[in-house]
């Protein structure tokens, strides 16, 4: 993808079938309604190939309700995870990119989570250029999420219209009568 902490995330599911929770949000997010706009489908699909502890349920479950795709209160689509800057809450030096990444293990922490800002000399130096020796970002991120969320204001507003402007109290429709309404019959 270009963003080292979604890298490092997917080459650590594909070597060793496992990634934490903290991950598998994150990708999710990247995923679908984050930056890529792609069917939760997609993720689910990919989960389950690689996924030592996979269950369909809960793997589907969570990918619908990441991507806002599952019945919820309100389409919450203020959080937005930035692949830049998340991984830093909990990673400051980038370790995680560099045991995953090992092209990226020499850059300082600095530009380890956007190592496409580094200067040339920089990525030179680490052994590593941007755009040759790893990709560059696939999207912009802040355009990317900022359509998004666009989108998803759309679709909550779309939803809300067909349950009368009152948002469910809960996260599931609870008879035949709001799945009526919810669906607009």
């Amino acid at each position: 993808t270009g963003f080292p902490f979604i890298d490092a995330g997917i080459r650590q599911l594909k070597k060793e079938g496992w990634i934490h929770h903290i991950m598998r949000n994150t990708l999710a997010m990247f995923l679908t309604r984050g930056d890529l706009w792609l069917s939760w489908e997609h993720g689910l699909k990919f989960f389950l190939s690689y996924l030592l502890d996979a269950d369909w349920s809960v793997c589907a479950g969570n990918w619908m309700w990441v991507s806002s795709s599952a019945f919820e209160k309100s389409l919450d689509s203020t959080l937005k995870l930035d692949p830049t800057t998340y991984g830093q809450t909990i990673d400051q030096e980038g370790l995680y990119i560099r045991k995953y990444i090992p092209e990226l293990k020499h850059f300082p922490a600095k530009f380890i989570y956007e190592p496409w800002n580094a200067p040339h000399t920089v990525q030179a130096a680490a052994g590593c250029v941007i755009g040759t020796d790893y990709p560059r970002p696939m999207v912009d991120h802040g355009k990317a999420a900022e359509r998004n969320q666009q989108r998803m204001e759309k679709q909550q507003a779309l939803l809300l219209q067909r349950c009368s402007m009152k948002q469910p109290e809960h996260l599931k429709p609870s008879d035949e009568s709001e799945i009526k309404v919810f669906f607009g019959f």
